[in-house]
């Protein structure tokens, strides 16, 4: 007997598979600013444009201009693949027009960091916008280590009972989200920092004791992760799988004895530790015709090879991902309702005892 398969997994499958369905519009929230018109693709001899996810100086922003220069050389075309950059240093209003704006017919395409996966999966109110329905491209991965003054071993959790581990973050759903769910995870309890969001004060601040953990993502944390621990800093835990520098979250977490092989805080926690390394993607329309989808997708496969996109990954510390690969780590950061709905009730439970800190 087949299982039976929800609406949102049919939408998920058909959008990974490149395949066209008509789908009504997302309503805007009358909060974002929103053009007056809906925003027409650029008539250019191949029709190709970019809606990036951040500004022009954003992180996001540098890959758009590299990309744009390399997709123009791989198309062959004298006009430069135009970029539509958008306020916000999260990506969420760009995602909010793109999913209610853009012309869906596929000829633009979406360059976002992680950043807009977790606010969904987060629930957060901006948000209207399903990702679930975008084709992806390309994807990215960075490694993530968290550090702390203290390294993390087994009677931590008992020795803090009564105490907190204060996390650096941007906000309480930005890409840290994945070290503060996973110090929960490990049984001990946090207090998020807000505001240090410029590195060499973030690591002041954890020298001198006003933050106990800081999660590194940059180019030019990783630089500096050798001195820091030299300095007497200490590696918490990975994000990634691979990485060279301390235990991997997941090996903690299975080795701790309330360990739940069915947890769905657990699951939440791989997906949003992937959108959090996630540090640029390529993202389509459900309704693109699979023909573009494949003259994208050939496209992209082109660029990956070119010098100066393979030289910009290397110094940012990027690992590119096309086809199949993509596929695969955007699919993985698509949970089942079951544990967005999960990960959503634990922060609203954690706001409230947060707020009164």
């Amino acid at each position: 007997m087949p299982l039976p398969v929800t609406k949102r997994q049919f939408f998920r499958i058909l959008s990974l598979a490149g395949a066209s369905l008509t789908v009504s519009a997302l309503t805007v929230n009358a909060d974002e600013v929103m053009p007056m018109a809906p925003i027409q693709t650029p008539k250019g001899n191949n029709n190709f444009s970019f809606i990036v996810g951040g500004s022009e100086t954003s992180n996001i922003g540098e890959w758009a201009s590299h990309l744009s220069s390399a997709f123009t050389s791989s198309l062959q075309d004298d006009v430069p693949v135009p970029i539509r950059y958008t306020t916000g240093h999260d990506g969420i209003t760009g995602a909010n027009l793109f999913d209610s704006r853009i012309v869906p017919d596929g000829h633009t395409a979406f360059l976002t960091s992680g950043n807009p996966f977790i606010a969904s999966m987060s629930g957060d109110k901006r948000v209207h916008y399903d990702f679930e329905r975008w084709i992806p491209i390309l994807s990215s991965l960075s490694p993530s280590i968290t550090i702390a003054r203290q390294p993390f071993h087994n009677s931590i959790p008992d020795l803090l009972k009564n105490r907190s581990m204060k996390v650096a973050v941007s906000s309480i759903i930005g890409k840290e989200l994945p070290t503060l769910l996973g110090i929960e995870l490990l049984k001990i309890n946090t207090i998020p920092v807000e505001g240090l969001t410029d590195f060499q004060t973030a690591i002041q601040a954890l020298k001198k004791g006003d933050i106990d953990v800081l999660q590194l993502s940059t180019p030019e944390a990783f630089a500096a992760l050798p001195s820091l621990l030299k300095q007497g800093l200490h590696t918490f835990f990975s994000l990634d799988e691979t990485t060279t520098y301390g235990p991997r979250f997941s090996d903690l977490y299975h080795q701790l004895p309330h360990y739940k092989t069915d947890n769905t805080l657990f699951d939440a926690w791989n997906a949003l530790a992937l959108a959090s390394r996630m540090n640029v993607s390529i993202m389509l329309p459900m309704l693109t015709s699979s023909a573009l989808v494949a003259k994208w997708r050939l496209n992209t496969s082109k660029i990956l090879k070119d010098e100066q996109i393979i030289t910009f990954a290397k110094n940012n510390n990027v690992t590119l991902q096309d086809n199949s690969v993509c596929i695969d780590t955007i699919s993985k950061m698509c949970p089942p309702i079951i544990t967005t709905m999960a990960l959503q009730r634990w922060l609203n439970a954690k706001s409230i005892k947060w707020s009164h800190n």
